[in-house]
């Protein structure tokens, strides 16, 4: 009974050491430790204002903003672009799927997108923390063309539902609300 059971675990041992010799590294980085340009070079505007039952505290608020301002980020990126590919950590798989079945290639658009300010009204916060449905009452967008020197901008309101996955929150729809 004892040869058996050393010769089974040669075995399971064996196997495991097999499968991991096959396994093929490319040499990526795993996304934690990738540097986001899109996202480091993004600044905007966020005010919060609560009409929850729960609230979050300090740290999920900060963390809420700064994974808010990185969505904006990818999502400007995304409108000048066509790059889905680079803000999906930013994007809940369903959304994700939902986007790509538009997809039609990377371009290059003229005009260029940015979010100034937001005013962001949480309306649910979820008690274990991991979702989030808000109003983005206040979001200015500017848009930059280049053949005019003049910006235009635009205020409009959002309907926005995040869930928390991962290490960072992600968007799983976004709606424009009529005033």
């Amino acid at each position: 009974m004892r040869i058996l059971f050393t010769f089974i675990v040669l075995i399971i041992v064996t196997l495991f050491v097999l499968k991991g010799s096959r396994n093929d590294r490319n040499g990526e980085l795993p996304v934690f430790m990738r540097t986001d340009l899109i996202a480091e070079n993004h600044q905007t505007k966020i005010e919060v204002q609560f009409h929850s039952l729960y609230q979050p505290d300090s740290f999920q608020l900060a963390m809420l903003k700064k994974d808010y301002s990185n969505i904006w980020a990818h999502l400007n990126h995304l409108y000048e672009t066509n790059d889905v590919e680079a803000g999906k950590e930013y994007y809940t798989e369903d959304w994700f799927k939902q986007i790509t079945g538009h997809y039609s290639g990377k371009t290059t658009s003229p005009v260029r997108r940015a979010d100034l300010q937001h005013e962001l009204h949480i309306q649910n916060w979820s008690e274990d923390g991991l979702v989030c449905s808000l109003i983005d009452s206040n979001l200015v967008l500017s848009y930059h063309f280049p053949n005019e020197k003049q910006v235009r901008t635009e205020k409009i309101q959002l309907a926005v539902a995040l869930l928390f996955q991962g290490d960072h929150w992600r968007v799983d729809a976004i709606r424009v609300l009529k005033p």
